[in-house]
């Protein structure tokens, strides 16, 4: 049933947001791996991360939780009912995750997922998996796939597209299978994988590449920055690599707290999210704030569970456009919907590129945000890989399409609030896959 949203003055105050839910994702599913129990704190609870935690319980992981802490026991023997069935619902994350922990086991399980998510590509882990060894059964590359899990060969792989999902998929593989994997990226990804192998096992290696200063070949008497490596970041396993067990503790959602940044840039108004992540893979969104004319303040920030976190307080400002581009995109790209938002009421036009593997995510992100914000009013142009967003002041309320998609839905009924007129979100249950408080929370900052 669809969710009216009335415009509102009122704006700001302090809130929290849920746990990291690429975080809780692979303390989840890295349990089934674990040679010892994995005690987590702050899981969130949204439909994604559910379907993990529902699969490391297909593979024998004890779940119980006692004082708000729950704590994952992983099975003395992992093994699974010949031809299992896992249903990760609409998470990709589940699914790739899993792909590399089947193809480095010896047991048999089939992959599916709802409509949308059967749509998305898995090509890019098939392929590496394979690769190595796996047995990988499936149609035109898509859910349901059967996996086939053997004992897998060492392995030299270089992402050749940034994905965190492919190379904790690979990284997986590898522990599973107790082979050698070397990982390479050019573009540096989420590292919340490497993180946690870090924090709950033994033997991984994290090398980042930083740039030299070398002789200019062409004027010997100047100096220049040169990458030593065709690559930014290596992480290797070997045969030796485990987990052993221990605490997680997830901080807040960045990627959730960035819609209720985007209502503090809009408003011009004030907000506080406490205890969020500031993984400085994930956090690109507050560079664009403070370049549109934010003023962005972190405070309180600590390092737990090997993971950056702290206070974030955003405060609006007359907002200019920015071009988006490049690497930083990799830093922002579950934020775009937020970030378009904000470029809708700002001044000039915003140019959004590399941005083309949006069009795979639970919607055509590019189409779907086109299509919302010219109900808005605003001018808005859908590129190969990207949008241009004319931003302008005065914007009329409109009926939105989610498109099946919980970040469409969240971005604009933010922008709802800031609307003439009262608009409405035609599924507004959507958000339950990474934020099920998610009006809740609107309203206590509108109150």
């Amino acid at each position: 049933m669809p969710r009216k949203i009335h415009p509102t003055k009122k704006y700001g105050g302090t809130i929290s947001v849920p746990g990291d839910k690429s975080i809780g994702h692979r303390a989840a599913l890295l349990s089934i791996l674990s040679k010892g129990d994995i005690k987590i704190i702050n899981f969130p609870r949204n439909a994604d991360c559910l379907r993990s935690l529902e699969a490391a319980r297909a593979f024998g992981v004890r779940v119980s939780e006692q004082d708000g802490i729950m704590r994952l026991s992983p099975p003395e023997t992992l093994t699974i009912a010949p031809d299992t069935l896992i249903e990760c619902g609409n998470s990709a994350t589940t699914a790739r995750l899993l792909f590399g922990i089947i193809a480095g086991s010896n047991l048999t399980v089939t992959l599916s997922g709802d409509d949308s998510l059967s749509r998305r590509p898995m090509a890019r882990v098939i392929e590496p998996l394979s690769a190595m060894g796996a047995e990988v059964f499936s149609k035109e590359n898509k859910l349901p796939v059967k996996i086939s899990g053997k004992k897998l060969l060492p392995f030299d792989y270089e992402l050749p597209i940034p994905s965190a999902q492919v190379k904790s998929a690979v990284l997986l593989a590898g522990l599973a299978s107790s082979c050698s994997v070397n990982v390479r990226e050019k573009t540096i990804t989420r590292d919340h994988t490497e993180i946690m192998l870090e924090q709950l096992g033994e033997g991984v290696e994290v090398r980042e590449i930083k740039p030299v200063m070398v002789q200019d070949p062409v004027d010997p008497r100047k100096k220049k920055m040169h990458m030593p490596e065709s690559f930014k970041k290596e992480i290797r396993i070997t045969s030796q690599t485990r987990v052993n067990g221990g605490t997680v503790d997830i901080p807040g959602d960045f990627s959730t707290a960035a819609f209720f940044m985007a209502g503090a840039a809009v408003s011009k108004k004030t907000i506080t999210i406490e205890n969020v992540g500031l993984n400085p893979t994930r956090t690109g969104f507050l560079d664009y704030l403070r370049a549109a004319g934010c003023k962005v303040e972190i405070t309180e920030k600590r390092t737990v569970s090997g993971e950056l976190r702290g206070s974030v307080t955003v405060t609006g400002g007359e907002l200019k456009a920015r071009k988006i581009a490049g690497d930083s995109v990799v830093e922002l790209i579950d934020e775009i919907p937020a970030l378009s938002v904000v470029a809708a009421f700002a001044d000039g036009t915003t140019v959004i590129r590399d941005a083309g593997e949006l069009r795979a995510k639970e919607s055509d992100r590019l189409e779907a945000i086109t299509e919302n914000l010219k109900l808005m009013g605003v001018k808005c142009g859908v590129l190969e890989d990207g949008l241009a967003i004319e931003g302008r002041r005065e914007l009329t309320a409109a009926d939105f399409k989610s498109f099946g998609d919980h970040r469409i839905a969240m971005a604009f009924s933010v922008a709802s609030l800031f609307l003439i007129g009262p608009s409405s979100i035609d599924n507004p249950d959507i958000v339950e896959i990474s934020c099920p408080g998610f009006y809740s929370l609107l309203d206590k900052v509108t109150a």
